[in-house]
């Protein structure tokens, strides 16, 4: 049993004989005729009262004092402890360390040569022919063609239109009112009089002389030269100088070289004999006969060349010119004049004066009346209007049309020609070849390899202990004398001495699930148990 546990089971012993010691309502319980327990107040289901006696101990079984209702009393009990020795097997487990042989793998490297192929470039001259293009310039002669314009006077025909008007006929609907006779219920009112006083006001009319100022407006008519503008088209001859090419044959003389080789004569004293010339002539003699001369010659020959002159050329053109023509135009403006004259004003003032009238006032009345009512009919007639319509009429016009002709000219123009030409060219060309090397490298691999490691092993193993368990039973206590009282300090329904003592053991407290201070009724004196602590 651990510490926990016994520490538990002290502390609730104390407390319950603390409770139990100062208790002031003790409960007493007896065995009435009805088989009920009850305080000391009476049963009310048989009649019998309890009496308030200190014997009983309010366990079951116990009666009260011989002056208490009831007619059955039984006798005290007390607490007593049983402490017993059981066996317990415990299962313990232990660490044990115990040495296995593991297999690792350690990494190591090693080196290797492996091939590898690279591409190397390199530089090559190569010869490759490239056309090139070469400008030259030629003289040509192209004939242009350049457009003149002449203002010709040409007659046409327009057609113009003359508005004349003539006469249709049209229908005309109107609508046409008549008068028709409708009875109707009217309702008309009667009118009577009444005098009455009222205050009215007379006008008064004076007449006075106003002056007043008008401006009237005078027709003026006066003649004024005005300019009118108008165009004319006015002939202009104007003459240009035009270059006229011609072409000149000019004489033109060069100087070339020519080269000749000449077979210069054998020296004398070089001569041999008639009959062995053939035989003795030696091939440093025949190689040095012919001797290179060199002459000018000069050639004359005729080139043509393009000449220009200027030729004089007339154009008539027409150009507008403004004429400006005076004319008299009579013209009418009106000048404002200021005029005052005395005009008569008629004024009216108003004077108050009190009359009677009859005033009238209406009485309605209905009255049969027979009105004439105005209907409308549609009436078609014909009627006359003029239509205007345009008549086409030709009339000839003089006109100034602009004509163009066609005029031929030489140009002389230098025309680029492109000659092409072949030229060789080097350039350098990159070529690639393969060249495969050796390269070495670190490849990894695995060795394995026997470790030793220690571990802990759990191992259980059986332990076997005495437990001390401690039981509390209800045992029969000596009933006390008649009149005694119970001892001071003690608890009612408890003998004296049956209270655990100070300081006891912890192990005496009652088991756990049983009801403090008393066993179950129904178990004989002697032979209560109690469930294990």
């Amino acid at each position: 049993m651990n510490a926990a546990s016994v520490k538990k089971r002290w502390v609730l012993g104390l407390a319950i004989g603390l409770t139990l010691a100062t208790a002031r309502d003790s409960m007493a319980f007896g065995h009435k005729k009805c088989g009920h327990g009850a305080r000391t107040a009476s049963c009310g289901s048989c009649g019998g009262s309890a009496g308030g006696g200190s014997a009983g101990g309010g366990y079951p079984g116990g009666g009260g004092s011989p002056s208490t209702g009831g007619s059955e009393v039984g006798g005290s009990f007390a607490t007593q402890q049983e402490t017993t020795y059981q066996t317990v097997t415990d299962t313990v487990i232990d660490q044990v360390p115990t040495t296995q042989m593991q297999t690792r793998y350690r990494t190591e490297y090693r080196a290797e040569q492996y091939p590898v192929t690279r591409s190397v470039a390199e530089q090559v001259p190569t010869t490759q022919m490239q056309t090139r293009y070469r400008t030259e310039y030629r003289t040509e002669t192209v004939p242009v063609v350049r457009t003149v314009a002449e203002q010709v006077p040409v007659t046409q025909n327009q057609t113009r239109y003359q508005t004349q008007f003539r006469t249709e006929q049209y229908p005309v609907t109107r609508s046409v009112a008549e008068q028709v006779p409708t009875t109707q219920m009217q309702t008309r009112y009667r009118t009577e009089n009444r005098t009455e006083n009222y205050t009215v006001n007379r006008p008064v009319t004076e007449t006075v002389q106003v002056s007043r100022t008008v401006t009237v407006m005078t027709p003026v008519t006066q003649t004024v030269n005005q300019q009118r503008y108008s165009t004319v088209m006015k002939p202009v001859t104007t003459t240009t100088m035009v270059n006229q090419p011609y072409t000149v044959n000019q004489p033109v003389t060069t100087t070339r070289q020519v080269t000749e080789y000449v077979n210069a004569p054998a020296a004398p004293s070089q001569a041999a004999p008639s009959g062995q010339a053939g035989a003795s002539a030696s091939p440093q003699q025949q190689a040095a006969a012919p001797q290179a001369v060199v002459r000018n010659v000069t050639e004359t020959h005729y080139v043509a060349t393009t000449a220009y002159r200027q030729v004089p050329v007339q154009n008539t053109s027409y150009v507008p010119e403004q004429k400006v023509e005076t004319v008299p135009t009579t013209t009418t403006q009106l000048v404002p004049q200021q005029k005052t004259e005395m005009v008569p004003t008629t004024t009216t003032r108003f004077v108050a004066e009190t009359a009677s009238r009859q005033v009238p006032y209406n009485v309605p009345e209905q009255v049969p009346v027979t009105v004439m009512t105005t209907q409308f009919r549609q009436v078609t007639e014909s009627a006359t209007r003029q239509v205007p319509f345009s008549v086409p009429v030709t009339v000839p016009v003089t006109v100034m049309t602009t004509q163009t002709r066609q005029v031929t000219e030489n140009t002389t123009r230098q025309v680029p020609v492109t000659v092409p030409e072949q030229v060789p060219v080097t350039v350098m060309t990159t070529q690639f070849r393969q060249v495969t090397e050796s390269a070495t490298r670190q490849v990894p691999y695995s060795v394995a390899e026997q470790v030793p490691v220690t571990v802990m092993t759990s191992v259980p193993r059986q332990v076997t202990r005495s437990v001390p368990v401690t039981r509390t039973v209800m045992a029969p206590a000596p009933a006390p004398a008649p009149g005694s009282a119970p001892a001071p300090g003690s608890a009612p329904g408890f003998a004296p001495g049956s209270a655990p003592a100070p300081g006891s053991a912890p192990d005496s407290a009652p088991a756990p699930g049983s009801a403090p201070g008393y066993a179950p009724a129904a178990a004989p004196s002697g032979s209560a148990t109690s469930p294990q602590g």
